[in-house]
């Protein structure tokens, strides 16, 4: 029930409009209430006047000389009871009067209605943007381990769930609540012997509506588990459909779905069940309470000239009553459905960050000396650890390429250098400074990174070079092209150049254009650092010439960390180190670690065999 508070204090923060809305609620039903008893009250002794020729007032007169300036009301309807003009006129004037009183309890349930959904609404906005604050401040490794569906779902069906069950919870909890109670305090005021009859339903509905919860509380949490399944496999599907359609697998892909699918069904059907179960429940404790109260109603007003209209007030009160348990049994309903999306919602919000920046971080100086890699070592899942011992001085303007087999560690050190991770020991230093004790905005505004996966977005080449500072010109976007070698297919080849749009994850570019825009989006930073992790993997023979010749003129005032596997692309390095199962093995030019490493000139020797063959 705690996560269930947590998300009602987002729609707190708006308390001014929920406590208005609950004033106009409670104004809403004293006034439905009031107005109904008076009019009913009213018709009585002008009835009774009127049949007794203004002798006898009725026995609903008696009650109404307990209130203050009742003498005055009998007195004055005596008036109006005197011939059947005056008389048809009253009444006239009462269903009017009574027809503005309507009029005005519709204006407060609209102010209940809009400001209790309209904090409701702004609080669930508020969840989904701290909700998005929270996942986008998490640690690369929360992406690694998460799959996109799960999270994706967490936006989704559970905060959905969530969202609805808020509306309708202050959309019905205050005016159904405020109904029932002043339907039980009507009840008593009229009878306290009729409203005890009534009221020994209330404590059984109540123990329907804590069974029924429960259940459909479990249902929806495993409902809920099971969507995030259904949209894990869907986000697969989407990423991977080119590799599901070359290995013919849309059938597979269909059956895990559907299996999901029905396990999801399954638990919806349980939820829906109970729920269909529980609604019969209140209407046959209204019958059985509108028997007693009819058959004792008539032996009072036989037996002891009981007011009729006492009792039709009184039947409007038991209606008042039991129509908001209709109400609150919902409303039951979906706060055990909320609660269970809650813990869901929740338990992504109190996930802390794994890399915590520390609260006197301070910037990080323009890079102007060195990156000291001190003796790091790192491992993903303790105790194996990928990275090892790893020590290495980097001058400032320095090209030095990191090589090694797959998995020997060397995009995993480049992960620790954008402080993606912390070493598990050593330190990291960047012109002396540690990173963990600069803000890692200062420290990655300093770095120009381009991936061997290339992200790009679904949006225009423009907008992605210039991706997350609008502030670029156009001029300074095409010049950062230009040294990227992608200017001219831009130009050339893109039918709105700078404007075209990229499709999803670039789906419209070749992958080694997609390359030349993620290398044109880091230099437009004009870097002080640049890591280039497989930077021409899927470019062509020419433009990946093309770069080489280039690296050498835009590496220039920058300290560059190059990660590859082609040869051809070692040729600007200062130094080359060699990575061995995350250790060094040798560092040197390609001479030195030529003859002082077999893993180095193991991978040279198959290079050359390759282009041999070719």
């Amino acid at each position: 029930m705690r996560n269930y508070f947590r998300y009602l204090a987002y729609i707190w923060h708006y308390k001014v409009r929920v406590i208005t809305s609950i004033v106009t609620s409670l104004l809403a039903e004293v006034l439905s209430l009031a107005s109904m008893a008076a009019y009913l009250a009213a018709h009585d002794v002008l009835l009774s006047l009127w049949f007794s020729n203004g002798q006898d007032a009725g026995s609903m007169a008696k009650q109404i000389l307990k209130l203050p300036k009742g003498k005055e009301v009998i007195e004055y309807l005596r008036t109006r009871a005197t011939d059947k003009t005056t008389l048809m006129w009253t009444v006239i004037a009462l269903g009017f009067a009574f027809f503005l009183t309507g009029i005005l309890r519709g204006v407060f349930v609209f102010l209940r209605r809009y400001l209790l959904e309209s904090a409701a609404q702004r609080g669930w906005m508020d969840l989904l943007n701290h909700l998005f604050l929270r996942v986008s401040g998490l640690s690369v490794r929360f992406f690694s381990h998460r799959s996109l569906g799960h999270t994706m779902s967490t936006f989704g069906p559970d905060l959905g769930e969530l969202g609805a069950g808020g509306r309708m919870i202050f959309s019905h909890a205050v005016r159904d609540t405020f109904s029932l109670l002043l339907g039980v305090i009507a009840m008593f005021l009229v009878s306290a012997r009729l409203a005890l009859m009534v009221i020994v339903g209330v404590p059984v509905a109540l123990l329907v509506f804590k069974i029924v919860g429960t259940r459909i509380r479990r249902y929806t949490a495993k409902g809920l588990e099971k969507r995030a399944d259904a949209m894990k496999i869907l986000a697969e599907t989407v990423q991977g459909i080119t590799v599901i359609k070359a290995y013919d697998a849309e059938g597979y892909q269909r059956d895990r779905f559907l299996q999901t699918s029905r396990r999801m069904l399954r638990y919806d059907l349980r939820r829906a069940l109970t729920k269909a179960m529980s609604d019969p429940s209140t209407e046959i404790l209204l019958r059985a309470c509108l028997w007693a109260v009819g058959a004792y109603g008539v032996y009072l007003y036989v037996q002891f000239n009981y007011p009729w209209s006492m009792l039709v007030t009184f039947s409007y009160a038991v209606k008042k009553v039991y129509e908001p348990l209709d109400g609150l049994r919902d409303l039951n309903n979906e706060i055990q459905a909320s609660r269970a999306a809650a813990d869901r919602v929740f338990a992504v919000m109190d996930l802390e960050p794994e890399v915590v920046e520390k609260p006197d971080a301070r910037p990080l100086p323009p890079h102007s000396s060195e990156i000291r890699f001190d003796h790091v070592s790192f491992a993903y899942e303790p105790p194996e650890e990928v990275v090892r011992d790893f020590d290495l001085t980097i001058r400032a303007g320095e090209v030095v390429a990191i090589v090694g087999e797959n998995g020997s560690g060397k995009s995993t050190l480049v992960s620790l250098l954008l402080r993606f991770y912390d070493p598990t020991r050593g330190a990291i230093r960047v012109d002396g400074s540690d990173l963990r004790d600069v803000t890692q905005s200062s420290l990655r505004r300093q770095i120009g990174y381009v991936s061997q996966n290339v992200l790009l977005f679904n949006d225009t080449v423009r907008r992605n070079i210039a991706f997350g500072n609008p502030r670029y010109t156009d001029e300074e976007i095409e010049a950062a092209a230009r040294v990227a070698l992608a200017h001219e297919f831009i130009m050339h080849d893109l039918s709105a150049g700078y404007g075209t749009m990229v499709g999803e994850g670039g789906a419209k570019l070749s992958g080694g254009q997609r390359q030349r825009l993620s290398l044109a989006r880091a230099l437009l930073r004009d870097p002080r650092i640049l890591i280039l992790d497989e930077a021409t993997s899927a470019m062509d023979a020419e433009a990946e010439h093309r770069f080489e010749g280039q690296l050498a003129g835009f590496a220039k005032g920058r300290t560059v960390i190059l990660i590859a596997h082609r040869f051809s692309a070692l040729r600007a390095a200062d130094r080359i180190v060699v990575l061995d199962r995350g250790r060094i093995e040798a560092v040197g030019t390609h001479e030195q670690v030529l003859a002082a490493s077999p893993i180095y000139r193991n991978l040279y020797h198959k290079q050359s065999l390759a282009r041999e063959a070719t």
